[in-house]
This record gives C-alpha cells, structure tokens and sequence, in this order.
C-alpha cells in the first residue's frame, strides 16, 4: 500500500497543477547503477529540461543498454488507474518499494529530451502490441531501442496499462538477458493529455455605492428625510419611492400642523414648540382629510437640531388593519424669528400647497391655552437656513440588537447562576457513616 500512499495519492494531487508539456517518468534501474540518484517524489515541484538532460547522461555513462518505452499520452491520473485487484502497474508497483525504479512525477518535456539524447533509426525502434510478440534485436551495436505500444480500438484504459506494465517487465528482462552489462529503461509520454490553461482572474471592482439618501421634503416650516416608505396589507406589499408634496400646513405661536401626501395616503406631522426645544407629539394618518390612525412619539429636540432615527415609525390604519412604515426618517422645524418660539406676528393660520406660501385670510387668532405668553417678537432676525442642524438619535445607547445581546446574556448568566447554586448545595453521602464510631484525630508533635 505505500506505493498507492505515497505516489498515486500524491500524482492525483499534482494533476491539479500539470499542463500539456509535463509528463511522469520511471526509470527503471534493476541492476543498481543509480543508486545514487536521490529523487523525492513530490508532484508540485516540476523537474527542470537541464535536471533531466543531467540524469540522462547519466544514464548513458552508468549503463550499457538503454530503452525507452514510449505511451502516446501519460499522465498521474494514469498511474493512479486501479482494477478490482488494485493498481494496473503491478510490476512498477513492486520495483518502487523495493527501490529498484524511481519515479519523477512532472518532468517538463521528457520525450523530446529522449529524442535529442538517444537518436531514432529504423533498426532500433519497435512496436509491441502484446507479451506474445518476440523481439529480435537486429543490431547488438545500438546502445538505445524504443518501445511504442500498439493498442486496440475497444480496449479501456485499464486493459491497456496493465498490459503495458506487462510488456514493459519482459522486454526489459529479454534484453537484459541479451546484454552483460546493465540496462536501464525510461517509461514516460509523448504529452500530457490533460490541458489546464491559467486563467488571469482579475477582481472585479465592486461599483462604489452610497447610502440610499432617501427623499427630502422641504415646507416653511419643518425638513424632513424619508427612507423606505411602504405600506403593508394581508395580501399587499407597496413600497413608494416618489418625492411627496406638502398638501397643508398650519400653525400657531406654540404649534404646528404639516401635511405630506403622497398617492394613496397623507401623513401628518404635529409639532410642539417651547421656548428650550421642539417636540413632535404624533404622526396621524389620512385617508381623504379623514384620520383613520395615530401614533404618539413625543420626542423632540432643541432649537436648530433635528430628530434622526433608524428604527421603523409604524402606523397602524384603524379602519383596514393595513401599516404605513417609515424605516428610516429625521425631521426638524425651523423657527421663524431667530428666537426659541414662533414670532407672535405668524399667529395667524396660514396654509402651504406644495411648499408654497400662499397668504390666508384675515381671521381672529386662535385661542392658545398655554397661559405663559410668547416672547417678544425680534422683527430684524432673518429666518433660519432650511437645513438639517445637529441630530438627536432616537436609540444612540439601545437598539434591537444591543437588547437581544443583553437577553441572552442574561439568560446565560441565569443558567450559570443556577449551576453555581446546584454544586453548593450538593451534600456528601455520608448515609452509611456510623454515627457511633470513633472520629479520625490527627495529632501533630510540635518541636521546640
């Protein structure tokens, strides 16, 4: 079994690397005279034209007969082919445990190295198609003979290897019977048959993406930024991607009222104002100017900061059961004097289309029912750039997956803590302990 560990496992491996030029070499040395080359058999390192033309001279100070047995293709796979009775090569297998062949798993071009080496002629070239055929050497002057195999048009690969390995075994015995000196013989390739090609494999450039910006709304009174609005149903997914408009928008000195509609819904946003901050109390959802649901927030910001957060506002359509969703979303109202409140001049209702500002009519004020009056009015400060200021995150601290690591955390340290109070109260069994007998003293002798 070490020929099939320590080669064929190994060649199937050195397969992965081989291309059409580089193909396995035994060389068969029964008679010892090259003892002394030291071959390790490792099939990731190729063995160099000028290494190989080296052994060959070798070959032909060391020897008196040289013959090359020649296969059309050759490659590891080959080597490794098996039966029902194991490996093809039996003969090949029982010369390399016994250190009488040596094998070289990627030789680049050997048959053509043979070719310059060891000259063709007519007289010392052969073609043996079975062990029946008897071979006559014309001309004893030959230092060289080659060996082509002749095979058979429905033979498998297995039938024709193991009948190679075979014919391989008794020529070389026949001609050493022929010689008194020794015989060494090459068994290789013309070509490898497997062909890998090296791809160039250049990493793709992965297009530079940014973040979804989402959509902005602008009005005269508040910004607001929007990612990932849809609306949900039973049997229904819609995602809306369009910029909404502002349908209306009122307010008063400590108040304000924005409208976004879009194609199937409105979205209204009411805005609460005190003299440190902003707060947004709710987001009420519309359906032909009629609310059909509402969800409290109560969450706000100072002056001239705005509100961001990523975890979903839901709000849940009363009527149908259906949800608009907005994953993603910041929002801040602007002041209108320079000041923390609203001047008390835009006391009056006004209303915009489209972001718009259209004038309303004269009307009374109406009634305010927080009883600290506004500030005075700064007439000369210009209004506040309509843009998003420092941001309040929603959760900077907490989010879904920050409590489900606390959950199981907890969890674990429960399971611990349960653990540790289960081994302290394990008790000794001491039930078959005479109570009546003697106690083990130990008694120790002090020096002085």
């Amino acid at each position: 079994m070490r020929f099939i560990c320590s080669v064929t496992s190994l060649l199937i491996l050195g397969s992965c690397k081989g291309d059409h030029g580089v193909v396995p070499v035994f060389l068969l040395d029964y008679g010892g005279v090259m003892n002394h080359l030291k071959i390790e058999p490792n099939p990731f390192s190729k063995i160099t034209t000028t290494f190989f033309t080296d052994v060959v001279q070798d070959v032909i100070k060391n020897s008196n007969i040289a013959i090359i047995f020649i296969e059309n293709t050759f490659s590891p796979e080959d080597i490794s082919t098996k039966d029902n009775k194991g490996t093809v090569f039996s003969h090949l297998r029982d010369g390399v445990l016994h250190n009488q062949i040596k094998y070289f798993p990627a030789v680049i071009e050997p048959y053509k190295t043979l070719r310059q080496t060891f000259q063709l002629h007519d007289l010392n070239i052969f073609y043996i198609s079975d062990t029946n055929m008897k071979i006559k050497m014309y001309d004893t002057n030959y230092k060289h003979y080659y060996v082509y195999f002749v095979d058979g048009l429905n033979e498998t690969r297995t039938d024709v290897l193991k009948r190679h390995d075979k014919i391989i075994k008794e020529v070389y015995s026949a001609v050493q019977q022929l010689t008194s000196g020794p015989v060494v013989a090459f068994y290789t390739g013309k070509t490898n048959p497997i062909k890998i090609q090296s791809l160039k494999i250049t990493p793709l450039r992965r297009p530079s993406t940014s973040p979804n910006p989402g959509v902005t709304i602008e009005s005269r009174g508040a910004l607001f930024r929007f990612i990932g609005v849809y609306s949900t149903t039973a049997s229904r997914y819609a995602r809306f991607s369009q910029i909404p408009v502002v349908e209306e928008e009122t307010w008063t000195p400590r108040q304000l009222s924005t409208t976004v509609a879009y194609s199937d819904f409105d979205l209204q946003f009411n805005f609460s104002f005190r003299k440190e901050g902003w707060t947004v109390d709710n987001v009420a959802l519309l359906e032909g100017g009629e609310e059909v649901g509402r969800s409290e927030l109560g969450v706000g910001a100072p002056w001239d900061w705005s509100y961001v957060c990523g975890e979903p506002l839901v709000v849940i359509n009363t009527r149908d059961g259906s949800a608009v969703t907005i994953s993603h979303y910041q929002i801040q109202p602007f002041k209108r004097s320079g000041r923390s409140d609203y001047n008390e001049d835009w006391s009056g209702v006004i209303r915009a289309d489209e972001g718009d500002a259209a004038a309303a009519p004269q009307a009374p004020p109406p009634a305010d029912t927080n009883p600290n009056p506004p500030p005075p009015a700064d007439k000369g400060a210009p209004d506040t750039p309509k843009s998003f200021g420092k941001s309040v995150n929603c959760g900077p601290y907490f989010n879904s997956v920050i409590l489900a690591g606390l959950f199981v955390t907890f969890i674990c340290l429960g399971v611990l803590a349960c653990a540790v109070s289960a081994m302290y109260n394990c008790h000794s069994n001491d039930k078959y302990d005479d109570p009546q007998g003697k106690a083990l003293t130990i008694a120790g002798e002090g020096t002085h």
